[in-house]
């Protein structure tokens, strides 16, 4: 291979590494004859591909590369990856099967295949996979990440947000724990840390609809006028609303009719502004965000 493709597989591998797959294609395309079928430009491109979520031009991508290659690991890995992301389980479960006959102990094999499980509703069995990525990989930021979203999935938010300050321990700077901190800090009623990380990953990821939205919306509660109504935010609401009746009642059962009087007055008031408040918030962070 000539001097200046192998600069430029070299190259497509650093755009790749540090988060600029568009910059990854463009290197890609000039490659040309015996460089443009190593089997780096078909792992790059189908790479930069998934990132970007043209998964199905990943898969085809991929697919052509195994053709040419066989059953080349990371290859399977990313291909499996595209595959759930399209929904296409079944075929996503083959290719990681696939995989993980050649390699049983692949962490990220492991760690795919658990996202699989996850998206078929399998929590325990993504779970257990986790756990056998994480006996060969201890100090992946990827295996807290995936223990984050199993505890999600299993309704287990105080050990979801452990899990991603364990991701972020090992990489501050990871986009995708950032973005699963930031919604287990909300889960958690710590909206402070969870606009902070969310609105981090949004920035790192600034064509992602759903960061943003998310960002927007922990923005939103993080807002001062919205302080009033974090026992909504932190309890169910009708939970708060059954407390606020109960109380009233009693007062008033209690003999305490003028007291009991003035919590309904200063609850339907509080009521009121829960209706208003977040409306008028969130137009102005919407015309601060420029939507």
């Amino acid at each position: 291979m000539s001097e200046p493709a192998e600069a430029r597989l070299q190259l497509a591998g650093h755009w790749l590494q540090i988060g600029h797959p568009e910059r990854t294609l463009d290197e890609l395309q000039g490659l040309w004859g015996d460089a443009a079928l190593d089997y780096r430009a078909y792992l790059f491109r189908g790479a930069a591909l998934h990132q970007l979520d043209r998964n199905a031009e990943a898969i085809d991508v991929l697919r052509d590369g195994l053709s040419h290659h066989g059953p080349f690991l990371p290859l399977l890995q990313i291909l499996g990856s595209a595959l759930r992301a399209e929904g296409r389980l079944p075929e996503a479960e083959a290719v990681f099967l696939q995989g993980l006959s050649l390699d049983p102990n692949e962490p990220d094999l492991l760690l795919g295949y658990a996202m699989v499980c996850l998206a078929a509703g399998q929590a325990e069995k993504a779970g257990a996979l986790v756990e056998r990525a994480a006996s060969h990989a201890p100090e992946s930021a990827a295996v807290s990440a995936a223990r984050a979203q199993v505890a999600f999935a299993l309704g287990k938010d105080k050990d979801m947000h452990r899990h991603t300050q364990e991701a972020l321990s090992v990489d501050p700077e990871d986009p995708s724990a950032r973005a699963l901190h930031g919604a287990s800090s909300m889960l958690t009623g710590d909206s402070r840390s969870g606009y902070r990380s969310l609105a981090s990953a949004a920035a790192a990821h600034p064509d992602d609809p759903d960061l943003r939205e998310a960002a927007r919306a922990a923005k939103l509660a993080n807002h001062p006028l919205m302080r009033p109504l974090r026992p909504f935010q932190r309890f169910n609401p009708l939970v708060v609303w059954v407390g606020a009746v109960a109380v009233i009642y009693g007062l008033r059962l209690a003999g305490l009719g003028v007291l009991s009087a003035l919590v309904a007055v200063g609850w339907f008031a509080f009521c009121v502004y829960s209706w208003v408040a977040p409306p008028l918030v969130r137009r102005w962070i919407n015309r601060r965000w420029g939507s």
